[in-house]
């Protein structure tokens, strides 16, 4: 895989997600781990979780990935190709503030919320698999799970705790 090449899918995956990071992980897993093999699921999980818990864009982790991949030019090269189809779009909100309220607006985003959703879940499930392997990582990933959407817990202190708990359960494991 060229840097021309990074650059090209992650301006796809961008405009194809409107700039949704989350919905980008399985497109990404898929072009990149599963097809190219350039990077390995730990590599995609591990950028992803970076740019979770840091402040900035949800989709910023592809900066990770072309540091991983390229170094320097790599990550500057994928957050500008992250940013600017954002504000080559601030001209066409006015249109969509008219229009919005029209079925076929409302119906076209509600379809692509729903899709966003559909793709995460399918990242989650296909991720789990490669990762949950143990039961050890089985139970750290429900830990965190319930940390962050049963107790409402901040990311970061979520993923703290939970990497203590994992840490500590693997020394007596």
């Amino acid at each position: 895989m060229t840097l021309h090449e990074l650059v090209g899918l992650v301006f796809t995956f961008n405009l194809m997600t409107f700039g949704n990071g989350p919905v980008m992980v399985p497109l990404l897993q898929q072009a990149l781990v599963e097809g190219r093999g350039v990077l390995g699921t730990d590599q995609l999980l591990y950028a992803f979780a970076v740019a979770r818990v840091t402040p900035g864009q949800a989709n910023v982790y592809v900066a990770s990935i072309g540091y991983m991949l390229f170094g320097w030019p790599g990550a500057v090269a994928c957050v500008a190709v992250l940013v600017l189809p954002g504000y080559t779009m601030l001209p066409l909100l006015g249109g969509y503030r008219r229009l919005r309220g029209a079925p076929r607006v409302r119906g076209f985003v509600k379809g692509l919320t729903a899709t966003s959703v559909g793709l995460i879940l399918a990242a989650t499930v296909e991720i789990g698999r490669a990762t949950l392997v143990s039961p050890l990582a089985f139970i750290v990933s429900a830990a965190t799970l319930l940390m962050v959407q049963g107790l409402k817990w901040n990311p970061m202190l979520a993923l703290a705790v939970a990497s203590g708990f994992g840490l500590v359960l693997r020394h007596f494991a």
